[in-house]
């Protein structure tokens, strides 16, 4: 069997794990989960990845540009494996957790801008500050298990989706303008 052929069924056999694993939790909350679609960024919940593998298929899944807030306790994963993916989509890394310095070892080369996050909230805060400058998508994926400061990937995704809002809710709501054109 040829080198590709193994790498597919890999790759279908992870997909199948990641939807049984999904249809025994009940639920679709940190999977994919678009807290909001608002001024051209998409702001997406994965929490539910806890490894590299599972960031590589949501990263393959949205449209770019990026910006992937990655993090936590490290595993030791091989975090080349998202090198192409980072290249291709991503043009902002945000890290948290206790080894930021792996990411950007890995990643130096792939995308634009490297910033370290000392916590969830200061990521987002920085990823929405970013995001203002253009237009895109934010993921959330971790890559990592919520040993630190959460009790499971649904608390961390419980916070994250609560503090994206309190973001958002600072931005003031555009005014409708008193003209009226065609598109009014």
């Amino acid at each position: 069997m040829s080198i590709e052929n193994k790498q597919l069924q890999k790759s279908v056999h992870q997909e199948e794990l990641i939807k049984a694993r999904l249809k025994m939790q009940g639920d679709n909350s940190h999977h994919m989960e678009i807290v909001s679609d608002h001024l051209n960024i998409t702001w997406i919940n994965h929490s539910i990845a806890t490894t590299i593998d599972m960031t590589w298929f949501v990263l393959r899944d949205v449209p770019g540009p990026v910006i992937l807030i990655i993090g936590g306790v490290d595993r030791a994963d091989d975090h080349e494996k998202l090198n192409q993916l980072i290249t291709e989509k991503v043009n902002t890394v945000i890290a948290l957790g206790s080894t930021p310095w792996k990411y950007f070892e890995s990643w130096k080369r792939c995308t634009d801008l490297f910033v370290c996050a000392k916590d969830i909230k200061e990521a987002v805060e920085f990823a929405n500050i970013l995001a203002k400058q253009k237009s895109g998508t934010i993921l959330f994926s971790p890559s990592c298990p919520s040993y630190d400061p959460f009790d499971n990937y649904k608390n961390r995704g419980n916070v994250f989706r609560d503090l994206v809002k309190e973001e958002l809710s600072k931005i003031p709501a555009q005014k409708k303008s008193p003209f009226l054109n065609k598109n009014s």
